[in-house]
């Protein structure tokens, strides 16, 4: 089942793709729909699963580039794929090359602390994927008044995921936008980004 949290700017379409490019997320003729609370899950079920192309537990970062511009995110969504969970960090779209991120598994003691304040935090799961997006921010100055481009929860479940147990937003300090996605354990995860979102799978 999906769960989509958005901000102002509505989330889109859920894309995933290779490269800069990404590939539309839909159901196959003979799929069945189930409308959630907030959206809608679509999948078909498969008696195998292979591992995930490319996927591994070692951190992936975004390739070094001065002066990145800033990437307001405006939503973020989860759903459930046939054989992984994806999880979409959506933003308005910029300039090329799109988010600057770094995607590593941290141990509880590190990954279930609020940046900034140092407060814990609590995130369901036996581990931790820490996902953070710089610079990157969730509100902008317009005039003298603060924006808020992402206004949808700090946590968010994802009904009937296979691996996923629980994603929580754990900071928003100094232009580094941080979410932490709680899992069964470690799983391989892929994350592959384009001008407007960064797309995280765990198989």
């Amino acid at each position: 089942m999906i769960v989509r949290a958005v901000g102002t700017i509505a989330v889109g379409v859920l894309l995933a793709g290779c490269g800069s490019a990404n590939k539309e997320s839909a159901g196959t003729p003979g799929t069945t729909a189930t409308k959630g609370t907030t959206g809608t899950t679509v999948g078909t079920s498969t008696s195998e699963c292979q591992p995930l192309a490319g996927a591994g537990t070692a951190p992936r970062l975004s390739p070094a580039i001065q002066n990145r511009q800033t990437m307001y995110l405006t939503g973020v969504a989860a759903e459930r794929l046939d054989c992984a969970d994806r999880v979409v960090f959506s933003f308005r779209k910029g300039p090329p090359p799109g988010p600057g991120f770094d995607v590593s598994y941290q141990p509880a003691a590190s990954a279930k602390i609020e940046d900034g304040s140092g407060n814990p935090i609590a995130v369901a799961g036996s581990a931790f994927l820490v996902v953070k997006l710089q610079p990157a921010a969730t509100a902008e100055m317009v005039g003298d008044k603060l924006k808020f481009t992402y206004t949808g929860p700090r946590r968010l479940k994802l009904e009937g995921a296979r691996h996923v147990s629980e994603i929580v937003k754990t900071g928003d300090f100094e232009a580094v936008v941080t979410w932490v996605i709680g899992l069964d354990e470690k799983r391989p995860f892929t994350a592959l980004a384009s001008e407007s979102q960064l797309v995280v799978d765990l198989g």
